[in-house]
C-alpha cells in the first residue's frame, strides 16, 4: 500500500481555534492516533496502514506541526488535550492509542474527559515518577536552541534521554556525522522545524512527575505497554500509569524498544492494538 495516497486529509478546529489536522485511512471502529515527540502523523503512516483493515484511522497532526497550527503561546497539555477531543468529536471515533508524550496525552484526555472515549491504548507514555524521565540534558538543550544550533540540541536529547541506547551510546561528534546527510533532505527539514516544539512538551512531561496516581479516575479499559529493550524510566511509568487505571492492564513487549510504533515494529503492534480494541 501506497501510504502517500491511502487517506484523505481533513481538519478540525481546537477549543481555542488551533487547526488541528488528521489523516483518514481504512474502515471500521474509529480508533484515533495521537504521535509523540519530535515527530507527526506522517511518520506513523505505517502503523495507520497496518491498522486499516479493521478500523477507520485517524492519524493526527498535533498542534506545531505539518497540517495543524501552531503550540500557541499559552501551550499546555491541556490543549492538546482538546486537540484530541476535537477530532475525537469530529469523527465519533470510540477508541484512542498514544506514543511517548502522545501517550502521556492520550492518558491525560481519557482522565479530564473520561465518557470520550471507550478504550484508550498507550505505548510507553511519557510518565515520570520521582523524577525518573531524565531532565539534565534541558540546559544544554536550549542553550544551543538559542544559539542556533539546532544539530548539537538534537544530540543533547538522544544523548540525554537514551530511547535509542545503541545510538545514544556513540560520541557527540559521530552522532552529529551519522545525522547531517540526512538533515539535508525532507525529513530532516521537518525535523529541524519540531525542535522548538520539545521544550515546551517536557516541560509539561516534568510538571506531572509523580502524579500517575490521578489516573485512577479513567474509566476506559485501558492497555498500557511497553518494550524490553526500551530505558527503566519507561517500563517505571508505564507501569505506574497501568497500576493507576482501575481497568489498566500492562504489557511488555520482547524485543521491542520505544520507537516500535513509528519506526521499527509497526506490525506487532497493530496486532495487540487489534487484539486489545476487539477484546469484548
Amino acid at each position: 500500500m501506497n501510504s502517500k495516497r491511502a487517506y484523505s486529509l481533513h481538519h478540525t478546529a481546537s477549543a481555542d481555534g488551533t487547526r488541528i489536522g488528521y489523516r483518514r485511512s481504512g474502515s471500521g471502529p474509529g480508533l484515533v492516533l495521537v504521535h509523540g515527540a519530535f515527530v507527526s502523523g506522517h511518520e506513523y503512516e505505517k502503523l495507520a496502514a497496518e491498522l486499516a483493515n479493521d478500523f477507520t484511522v485517524y492519524n493526527m497532526d498535533r498542534r506545531g506541526r505539518l497540517y495543524s497550527g501552531a503550540q500557541g503561546e499559552r501551550y499546555g497539555i491541556g490543549n492538546e488535550c482538546e486537540d484530541v477531543l476535537a477530532v475525537v468529536l469530529e469523527t465519533g471515533a470510540a477508541y484512542v492509542f498514544g506514543h511517548s508524550y502522545g501517550g502521556l496525552i492520550a492518558l491525560e484526555t481519557a482522565r479530564a474527559y473520561s465518557d470520550a472515549v471507550s478504550k484508550i491504548a498507550v505505548y510507553e507514555p511519557t510518565v515520570s515518577v520521582g523524577g525518573s524521565f531524565p531532565s539534565g540534558w534541558m540546559p544544554d538543550y536550549k542553550r544551543a536552541m538559542e544559539q542556533g544550533r539546532d544539530l548539537s540540541a538534537f544530540v543533547h536529547f538522544i544523548k540525554g534521554v537514551g530511547v535509542s541506547e545503541p545510538f545514544a551510546r556513540l560520541p557527540a561528534w559521530l552522532i552529529k556525522l551519522a545525522l547531517l546527510p540526512s538533515l539535508i533532505f525532507w525529513e530532516g527539514r521537518k525535523l529541524r522545524e519540531k525542535l522548538p516544539t520539545l521544550i515546551r512538551e517536557m516541560n509539561e512531561t516534568f510538571r506531572l512527575d509523580s502524579t500517575a496516581g490521578r489516573y485512577e479516575t479513567i474509566k476506559a479499559p485501558a492497555l498500557v505497554m511497553a518494550g524490553s529493550k526500551s530505558p527503566a524510566f519507561m517500563q517505571i511509568g508505564a507501569r505506574a500509569a497501568a497500576d493507576a487505571i482501575r481497568g489498566g492492564s500492562f504489557m511488555q513487549l520482547e524485543g521491542l524498544g520505544h520507537n516500535a510504533p513509528d519506526l521499527f515494529n509497526q506490525r506487532r503492534i497493530a496486532a495487540q492494538l487489534k487484539a486489545f480494541f476487539y477484546k469484548a
